[in-house]
Order: structure tokens, then sequence, then C-alpha cells
């Protein structure tokens, strides 16, 4: 007696629920290694050479658990994947070095451990065109939230001007890069690099004013970092429009917004009288 043939519509479902588990377990287990790896920046044993350079191995190792996790398309995973990782890298790192309390330290492990798992979860669903509405709002906060610690480190170590300066264009590239091939319509890989090296330059020569300026400017860390934050917003955003042909009235309004809290920020930190 024979049997009947399995349906495939009967297997198929649960072979793909199964390795869409098996999936995020992998995930959760990278992420878990990173950061076990974070937790080693804090180290006495480490000088600030040693836990850059950690940094620099944490993202070599965390490139393959990406790629691991986010192929199995017909494209490929480019490097705006690895962007986030990266810059949380950077911050992390220093961020080791700026914050003494260990209790402090370990919950910011916690968020990098947690973004990273949010931040791979999301490319995994968009390179599969599976996307939902806010997927959107959690990827730029996310982008957002690095790129400021990626900023507030930069400034507040002890780096001396020309490197700070080189650190804050690499960093504004690699954030406003994958903001062009992430975030909303995805831009060509030539004209996002184009444009993110015209918002790097904006962001770098703002950091270069402030710099030269210092003699009449006091503006703290934490400042710093936001008027950067602010600039490469309203700039990426304007080239994001652009592109688009997407401006309105809505938009105009909150691009003039933000840069009249950004002039206010260098006028509340003129100071004639230092």
């Amino acid at each position: 007696m024979k049997l009947p043939p399995v349906l495939a519509e009967r297997v198929v479902p649960a072979a793909s629920a199964a390795r869409l588990e098996r999936d995020r377990s992998f995930l959760i287990f990278a992420a878990v290694v990173l950061m076990a790896i974070g937790l080693g920046f804090k180290s006495e044993l480490l000088g600030p050479g040693q836990v850059w350079a950690l940094a620099l191995g944490l993202v070599v190792l965390a490139a393959p658990a990406l790629l691991g996790y986010l192929r199995g398309t017909e494209e490929f995973p480019r490097i705006e994947h690895y962007i986030p990782v990266a810059l949380g890298a950077i911050t992390l790192a220093g961020l080791s070095l700026l914050v003494p309390e260990l209790w402090k330290y370990l919950l910011l492990t916690a968020v990098f451990g947690t973004g990273f798992i949010i931040a791979a979860r999301l490319d995994y669903l968009r390179l599969r065109e599976a996307e939902k509405r806010g997927h959107l709002i959690l990827q730029e906060a996310i982008l957002i939230l690095v790129l400021s610690g990626a900023y507030l480190v930069v400034v507040a170590l002890p780096f001396n001007s020309i490197l700070r300066l080189l650190w804050i264009f690499t960093i504004t590239f690699f954030a406003s890069y994958r903001s062009f091939r992430i975030n909303g319509v995805a831009i060509t890989p030539r004209r996002a690099f184009i444009f993110a090296i015209f918002v790097a330059q904006v962001v770098t020569f703002l950091a270069w004013a402030i710099t030269a300026l210092s003699l009449y400017l006091y503006v703290a860390d934490g400042w710093f970092a936001a008027m950067l934050l602010i600039a490469w917003y309203i700039n990426r955003g304007l080239v994001r429009h652009t592109v688009e042909d997407s401006f309105t009235r809505n938009v105009v309004l909150e691009y003039g917004a933000f840069a009249i809290v950004l002039v206010y920020m260098f006028v509340v930190s003129y100071q004639p009288s230092r």
C-alpha cells in the first residue's frame, strides 16, 4: 500500500519557522560574546591604546557574525550593515575610559548588546523586504544613539586637534552613508558615498570652527557633541529630501527650527571676556 506524498506547503512553513528561530538564537549568542569583549575594555590591565585595539578586534569578530546572520538573499550584505556595531564599539571603548563607575558601564554594555540585536534584526528584515511601519523609526533612533555617543567620546577624550577632526569626519561619513543606504529609500552606493562625503565635510568644518574659536567660545563636551549631531541631522536631511524631491512646508519648518537651535547654542557659548 502506497502512502500519499507529503504536501510541500505543510513542510516549508515549519522549516522556515525553525530557521528563523535558529537565526535569532545565533544573533543573541553573538551579542553576548560581543558584550563579554566589551566588558574587557574596563580591565585595569589594559592601557588606552590596548582598549582601542580590542575595540577593533570586537568589530572584526562582529563582522563574520553579521555576515552569517544576514546572508541568504540575492543582495549580498554590504558595508552599511556593519556600521552600527563599528560606531558602537568606538562609543563603548571611549566610555570605558570616561565612565569610572562599573555599574554605569555595565548598563552601557547591555545597551550596546541590545542595540546590536535590534539593528541586525531590522537589517535582516529589510534585506528580505519584510519591514514594518515602525522599523524606520527604530533604525533612525539606533543610528542617532551610536552617533551621538561616538561624537561625545571623540570630543571628550584628549586627542590632538588633527586626529579629532579626522575622527569626526570618519564617524560622520559612515553614519551618513548608512543613513542614505538604509533609512528610507535606498540611494545607490556611489551617490550615497558622494553625499556622505559632503555631509562629513560640513560637520568637520563646524568642528574646526568651534576648535579655532576656543578663545571666544566655551563649549562643554556634551554641548559640542550635541552641536555636531544637530549639524549632521540638518545636512543629512537636506540631502535626503533634495534627492527624493520631498521638500514640504513641514520639512522646511523642522530643519529651520534645528538651525535656530544650533545658532542659539553658538550665541550662548560666546564669551568675549575670556
